[in-house]
């Protein structure tokens, strides 16, 4: 298959005929990796494919991608191949803003392949991000605010080691998010499922509720029970919903 053997793709499926594509991308500061754990629990006919950037998880050493117009261009042409097939996109955080704007890209080059989006804990194109930015807190600050959203644990909040190691990388990447927005409104011809959790301080109901902006097809809110991690915690009922979906789709 065409996305073996490539750093920007980590493919996970059944062995099964793919009859539909899950096209994800990581929430701010993750190991992409993390989101094949996914696959465990998707219907056989769904292939999983994460999306690696330069400068996280197994790529950490690459020098990253912290422009907009640079990311979307790269990753747009690494995943020309897939968005030419039916496809399925999901994204968490600024993984939820990557999805959308590929979405844009791919929905007019490759008309109708794009069958559904699920956008997870990431405001709206036209919703300001919380004050203040995490991006701009000292060092100390912006590891005890990503504590408070249990992002980090305490011990790694408290670690030297673990701050010089990840604080670049998570602020490029908050700056990514938190800089963010399009107020001129795309509406999608693509069905789109916005979901939250109910105890997120970041990204609360009233911060989702407006994607239904931007999509000019079906539109659902779901709140889930948990924190701005809900995908993890809630990784059950989440499948279950994407499952649905994607299966009605391959029917």
């Amino acid at each position: 298959m065409h996305v073996q053997n490539n750093p920007w793709l980590l493919v996970a499926n059944s062995g099964q005929p793919t009859l539909m594509r899950l096209i994800c991308f990581s929430c701010a500061g993750a190991d992409p990796a993390q989101l094949l754990q996914l696959a465990e629990d998707l219907e056989d006919h769904i292939e999983l494919v994460t999306v690696c950037l330069p400068g996280h998880g197994a790529r950490a050493d690459e020098p990253a991608l912290d422009d907009w117009p640079r990311l979307l261009e790269q990753t747009f042409a690494q995943l020309k191949p897939l968005l030419a097939e039916p496809h399925a996109m999901f994204g968490h955080c600024l993984g939820g803003s990557i999805a959308y704007e590929i979405a844009k890209r791919a929905i007019r080059a490759f008309p109708r392949q794009t069958r559904h989006l699920f956008i997870a804990a990431c405001r709206s194109p036209d919703t300001s991000p919380r004050t203040p930015l995490l991006h701009q807190l000292p060092g100390r600050q912006l590891f005890q605010a990503l504590e408070a959203l249990n992002a980090i644990t305490s011990q790694q909040s408290s670690d030297p080691h673990f701050i010089a190691q990840v604080e670049p990388m998570l602020r490029r990447d908050l700056q990514l998010a938190e800089s963010w927005s399009d107020t001129v409104g795309h509406s999608l011809q693509v069905p789109l499922t916005a979901l939250y959790g109910s105890e997120d301080p970041l990204e609360p109901m009233a911060n989702m509720l407006p994607w239904q902006g931007f999509t000019a097809r079906e539109f659902e809110l779901i709140e889930l029970p948990g924190d701005h991690f809900f995908v993890h915690s809630q990784r059950q009922r989440l499948l279950h919903i994407i499952n649905t979906h994607l299966g009605l789709l391959s029917a």
